[in-house]
Protein backbone atom coordinates (compact mmCIF):
# COMPACT_ATOMS: atom_id res chain seq x y z
CA UNK A 1 0.00 0.00 0.00
CA UNK A 2 1.29 3.31 -1.14
CA UNK A 3 1.98 5.85 2.24
CA UNK A 4 0.32 9.24 1.68
CA UNK A 5 2.28 12.77 1.91
CA UNK A 6 -0.35 12.84 5.29
CA UNK A 7 0.47 9.66 6.33
CA UNK A 8 4.56 10.75 6.35
CA UNK A 9 3.53 13.94 7.71
CA UNK A 10 1.67 12.33 11.10
CA UNK A 11 4.74 10.30 11.44
CA UNK A 12 7.16 13.01 11.40
CA UNK A 13 5.17 14.86 14.21
CA UNK A 14 4.30 12.06 16.16
CA UNK A 15 7.99 11.61 16.26
CA UNK A 16 8.62 15.36 17.35
CA UNK A 17 6.52 14.87 19.71
CA UNK A 18 7.86 11.66 21.10
CA UNK A 19 11.49 12.70 21.18
CA UNK A 20 10.24 15.92 23.19
CA UNK A 21 8.56 14.29 25.32
CA UNK A 22 11.46 11.75 26.08
CA UNK A 23 13.47 14.93 26.92
CA UNK A 24 10.63 16.10 29.41
CA UNK A 25 9.89 12.97 31.30
CA UNK A 26 13.59 11.41 31.19
CA UNK A 27 14.48 14.90 33.25
CA UNK A 28 11.55 14.96 35.59
CA UNK A 29 9.85 11.49 35.47
CA UNK A 30 6.46 10.69 34.96
CA UNK A 31 4.41 12.55 37.48
CA UNK A 32 6.56 15.95 37.50
CA UNK A 33 6.28 15.73 34.15
CA UNK A 34 4.61 18.45 32.04
CA UNK A 35 2.39 18.07 29.17
CA UNK A 36 2.70 22.20 28.81
CA UNK A 37 6.44 21.96 28.52
CA UNK A 38 6.19 18.98 26.28
CA UNK A 39 4.10 21.35 23.80
CA UNK A 40 7.27 23.81 23.97
CA UNK A 41 9.91 21.79 23.09
CA UNK A 42 8.07 20.07 19.80
CA UNK A 43 6.85 23.39 18.86
CA UNK A 44 2.99 22.23 18.53
CA UNK A 45 -0.26 22.79 20.40
CA UNK A 46 -1.70 21.27 23.03
CA UNK A 47 -4.77 19.94 21.24
CA UNK A 48 -2.40 18.54 18.48
CA UNK A 49 -0.36 16.49 21.24
CA UNK A 50 -4.20 15.20 22.22
CA UNK A 51 -4.95 14.69 18.60
CA UNK A 52 -2.57 12.14 18.40
CA UNK A 53 -2.19 10.60 22.34
CA UNK A 54 -5.06 10.39 24.68
CA UNK A 55 -3.62 10.89 27.68
CA UNK A 56 0.16 11.69 29.26
CA UNK A 57 0.15 8.33 30.09
CA UNK A 58 0.05 7.28 26.52
CA UNK A 59 2.63 10.06 25.81
CA UNK A 60 4.56 8.64 28.41
CA UNK A 61 4.13 5.06 26.85
CA UNK A 62 4.97 5.86 23.35
CA UNK A 63 8.36 7.73 24.65
CA UNK A 64 9.53 4.79 26.80
CA UNK A 65 8.77 2.07 23.94
CA UNK A 66 10.12 4.24 21.11
CA UNK A 67 13.77 4.32 23.60
CA UNK A 68 13.48 1.06 24.63
CA UNK A 69 12.83 -0.33 21.04
CA UNK A 70 16.03 2.28 19.57
CA UNK A 71 18.21 -0.18 22.48
CA UNK A 72 16.69 -3.05 20.97
CA UNK A 73 17.58 -2.01 17.74
CA UNK A 74 21.19 -0.66 18.42
CA UNK A 75 22.29 -3.21 21.19
CA UNK A 76 21.95 -7.41 20.06
CA UNK A 77 24.96 -10.08 19.81
CA UNK A 78 25.36 -12.87 17.35
CA UNK A 79 27.14 -15.92 18.88
CA UNK A 80 28.55 -17.27 15.68
CA UNK A 81 32.18 -16.61 15.08
CA UNK A 82 34.38 -19.23 16.49
CA UNK A 83 37.02 -16.75 17.22
CA UNK A 84 35.68 -15.12 19.56
CA UNK A 85 35.34 -16.63 23.17
CA UNK A 86 32.66 -15.96 26.26
CA UNK A 87 35.08 -13.28 27.54
CA UNK A 88 35.13 -11.21 24.35
CA UNK A 89 31.33 -11.66 23.39
CA UNK A 90 30.71 -10.06 27.19
CA UNK A 91 32.79 -7.45 27.04
CA UNK A 92 31.14 -6.65 23.38
CA UNK A 93 27.63 -7.35 24.38
CA UNK A 94 28.56 -4.29 27.55
CA UNK A 95 30.85 -1.85 25.74
CA UNK A 96 27.74 -1.71 23.20
CA UNK A 97 25.26 -1.09 25.93
CA UNK A 98 27.44 1.31 27.97
CA UNK A 99 28.07 3.54 24.52
CA UNK A 100 24.64 3.07 23.39
CA UNK A 101 23.49 4.79 26.58
CA UNK A 102 26.59 7.31 26.73
CA UNK A 103 25.01 8.47 22.97
CA UNK A 104 21.95 8.39 24.38
CA UNK A 105 21.99 9.94 27.78
CA UNK A 106 18.18 10.52 28.18
CA UNK A 107 17.10 7.31 27.21
CA UNK A 108 19.14 5.95 29.86
CA UNK A 109 17.41 8.33 31.88
CA UNK A 110 14.21 7.14 31.05
CA UNK A 111 14.12 3.63 31.17
CA UNK A 112 15.74 3.70 34.40
CA UNK A 113 12.63 5.75 35.68
CA UNK A 114 10.35 3.76 34.75
CA UNK A 115 11.20 1.05 37.02
CA UNK A 116 10.61 3.47 40.20
CA UNK A 117 8.14 2.42 42.24
CA UNK A 118 5.99 6.11 41.32
CA UNK A 119 5.48 4.91 38.09
CA UNK A 120 2.16 3.44 36.12
CA UNK A 121 1.82 -0.08 36.08
CA UNK A 122 1.96 -0.04 31.79
CA UNK A 123 5.56 1.91 32.31
CA UNK A 124 6.92 -1.38 34.92
CA UNK A 125 5.88 -3.71 32.46
CA UNK A 126 7.74 -1.94 30.06
CA UNK A 127 10.76 -1.77 32.34
CA UNK A 128 10.82 -5.48 32.59
CA UNK A 129 10.67 -6.31 29.43
CA UNK A 130 13.63 -4.17 28.73
CA UNK A 131 15.14 -5.87 31.92
CA UNK A 132 14.40 -9.56 30.60
CA UNK A 133 15.78 -8.35 26.85
CA UNK A 134 19.11 -7.24 28.64
CA UNK A 135 19.28 -10.87 30.36
CA UNK A 136 18.24 -12.97 27.67
CA UNK A 137 21.20 -11.76 25.50
CA UNK A 138 23.56 -12.03 28.73
CA UNK A 139 21.90 -15.42 29.17
CA UNK A 140 22.67 -16.76 25.34
CA UNK A 141 26.66 -15.97 25.86
CA UNK A 142 26.63 -17.63 28.76
CA UNK A 143 25.02 -20.88 27.27
CA UNK A 144 27.34 -20.52 24.63
CA UNK A 145 30.62 -20.95 27.35
CA UNK A 146 32.17 -23.95 28.55
CA UNK A 147 31.14 -23.74 32.30
CA UNK A 148 33.65 -25.09 34.74
CA UNK A 149 31.67 -28.58 36.72
CA UNK A 150 32.16 -26.47 39.96
CA UNK A 151 30.03 -23.65 39.08
CA UNK A 152 26.72 -23.40 38.52
CA UNK A 153 25.65 -21.54 35.28
CA UNK A 154 22.88 -19.24 36.53
CA UNK A 155 25.25 -18.02 39.45
CA UNK A 156 27.53 -17.55 36.31
CA UNK A 157 24.83 -15.37 34.73
CA UNK A 158 24.62 -13.44 37.86
CA UNK A 159 27.82 -12.78 38.77
CA UNK A 160 28.44 -11.40 34.86
CA UNK A 161 25.41 -9.68 34.97
CA UNK A 162 26.10 -7.79 38.97
CA UNK A 163 29.59 -6.80 37.37
CA UNK A 164 27.99 -5.47 34.26
CA UNK A 165 25.51 -3.62 35.94
CA UNK A 166 27.68 -1.83 38.77
CA UNK A 167 30.28 -0.44 36.62
CA UNK A 168 27.48 0.83 33.99
CA UNK A 169 26.51 2.70 37.72
CA UNK A 170 29.76 3.59 38.55
CA UNK A 171 30.89 4.99 35.51
CA UNK A 172 27.49 6.77 34.84
CA UNK A 173 27.69 9.12 37.35
CA UNK A 174 30.30 11.65 36.50
CA UNK A 175 29.71 10.74 32.60
CA UNK A 176 28.74 13.92 31.90
CA UNK A 177 32.09 15.94 32.44
CA UNK A 178 33.83 13.83 30.63
CA UNK A 179 34.50 13.39 26.79
CA UNK A 180 32.54 10.49 25.13
CA UNK A 181 34.95 8.82 23.64
CA UNK A 182 36.45 9.04 27.02
CA UNK A 183 33.71 7.38 29.44
CA UNK A 184 33.55 4.72 26.86
CA UNK A 185 36.81 3.94 26.54
CA UNK A 186 37.23 3.50 30.74
CA UNK A 187 34.25 1.66 30.84
CA UNK A 188 36.04 -0.92 28.50
CA UNK A 189 38.77 -1.19 30.25
CA UNK A 190 37.51 -1.22 33.58
CA UNK A 191 35.35 -4.02 32.34
CA UNK A 192 37.17 -5.91 30.43
CA UNK A 193 39.98 -6.12 33.79
CA UNK A 194 37.13 -7.26 35.92
CA UNK A 195 35.83 -9.96 33.50
CA UNK A 196 39.15 -11.33 32.76
CA UNK A 197 39.56 -11.66 36.28
CA UNK A 198 36.41 -13.51 36.97
CA UNK A 199 37.12 -16.12 34.01
CA UNK A 200 41.16 -16.51 34.63
CA UNK A 201 41.28 -16.00 38.44
CA UNK A 202 42.70 -13.65 40.91
CA UNK A 203 44.83 -16.46 42.64
CA UNK A 204 48.11 -16.16 40.56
Amino acid sequence: MEISDKDIQNAEVKEKIIKAAIEEFAENGYKAASTNSICKKAKVSKGLIYYYFKSKEEIYLNALKFAIDEFKENVTIQINDNSKNGINYISEYFDTKFKFFRENPLYSKLIINSLLNDNTEEAKKLGEEFQRYNNSLIFEIIKSIDINPKFNREKAFELVLMIGEKLEEKHMKDIENKQKDTAIEEFRKDHKLMIEMVFEGIDK
